[in-house]
């Protein structure tokens, strides 16, 4: 698995996470996220989503590296929510500064809506301020919590669910949701980064395999899988696209 360190298209990545990591020792992480913030009110247009987007992979391109879906998986998953439809009721597991909130919730009609579960409260408090800020506050709800606490109590059905928080506990939600009933026939579930580079990178957290096998096995789900590149880098990385389809 190791040697997937040493593919010529990784290692740019892999220089800059080592970097990363010692920035992480000289400044606390949530720092990063208002530095993201106040970075996006300074050189953002307000209530345009599309500028948001941009200084945010500006940001991430040229300062700090950030955990979004980005530009190019985030085509992707435009792609996908067009195809649904316009007013889609979404849910978002991983929220992080809003980034794919955003993304989302741009591409919904009047009656859509994006509910993102974020566990930390401060990755939390910033999403809010840079989804208000681009114009979105109306279409974005953000629920601060564990996943495994918040999924139980959620009443919506949804068309659209993005997967992008510790890619080891992909499976453990997903089979949450459906025993909640939450899926309906030919809801989309878009599961982000389980290429094999994030699982050799950090280990139990970023293993994927579980949920693949899972998803891939489900007599109920026809998956697809696109390899594409880490956000901001050349680095391998892949998604899995799954179409829930309830037989009769």
């Amino acid at each position: 698995m190791k040697l997937i360190f040493f593919k010529p298209r990784n290692i740019g990545f892999l220089l800059r996470m080592v970097k990363e990591r010692f920035l992480e020792f000289l400044i606390k992480k949530e720092d990063l996220a208002s530095d993201v913030r106040n970075y996006v009110l300074e050189n953002a247009k307000k209530n345009d989503p599309d500028s948001v987007l941009k200084t945010m992979d500006e940001f991430a391109k040229r300062k700090r590296f950030l955990m979004n879906v980005g530009d190019v998986k985030g085509t992707l998953l435009t792609n996908e929510i067009k195809n649904l439809g316009s007013n889609l009721i979404i849910l978002e597991l991983g929220c992080f500064c809003g980034y794919s909130a955003i993304l989302m919730a741009k591409n919904l009609g009047e009656q859509g809506k994006v509910i993102s579960i974020e566990i930390s409260k401060h990755y939390a408090k910033i999403a809010n301020e840079i989804i208000e800020f681009s114009g979105l506050k109306n279409k974005v709800i953000i629920i601060e919590g564990p996943s495994e606490k918040i999924i139980p109590t959620l009443r919506y059905r949804f068309d659209l669910v993005f997967i992008d928080h510790w890619k080891n506990l992909y499976k453990r939600d997903l089979q949450l949701i459906e025993k909640r009933g939450l899926l309906k026939n030919q809801s989309v579930v878009f599961a982000d980064n389980v290429g094999n580079l994030i699982e050799a990178l950090v280990g139990k957290r970023g293993k994927s395999t579980d949920y693949l096998e899972y998803v891939r096995n489900h007599k109920n789900f026809q998956s697809k899988n696109i390899k594409t590149n880490l956000e901001y880098s050349n680095a391998e990385d892949a998604v899995e696209i799954s179409t829930y389809r309830v037989k009769h």
